[in-house]
């Protein structure tokens, strides 16, 4: 007969994943209504991106597809100037944008349209 093994126990906050540096995790410490509701793909891709810790660049879709210097990503026009406008990537253009803690509050309670 066999003999029913036991799971050891498992602390779990020992181990909590999380895919992005801990620095890009929203602090929490941002409140209030966010000027979006619903983020779409291309929003939520660039965030996302600039989650990750790359700088983010808007440039034309003619451009887009051009090699970027190292931790780059290029994403539309609009859509880098839309979420720059609503607070969530802060920079400038020639420098590239880094998401903000109202971005990566975005992220975590906004809805996605697909």
């Amino acid at each position: 007969m066999p003999v029913p093994v036991s799971a050891p126990a498992v602390d779990p906050q020992a181990y909590q994943v999380s895919y992005a540096p801990p620095q890009f995790e929203w602090s929490g410490n941002s409140t209030g209504t966010l000027p979006l509701k619903t983020l779409t793909y291309k929003q939520y891709e660039c965030l996302e991106d600039a989650r990750y810790g790359f700088r983010i660049v808007g440039l034309p879709p003619s451009e887009r597809g051009q090699p970027q210097a190292h931790k780059t990503r290029a994403h539309g026009l609009r859509t880098v100037e839309s979420l720059s406008g609503h607070g969530f990537l802060s920079g400038n253009a020639r420098d590239g944008y880094a998401i903000t803690d109202l971005g990566l509050n975005a992220l975590e309670v906004c809805s996605v349209r697909y």
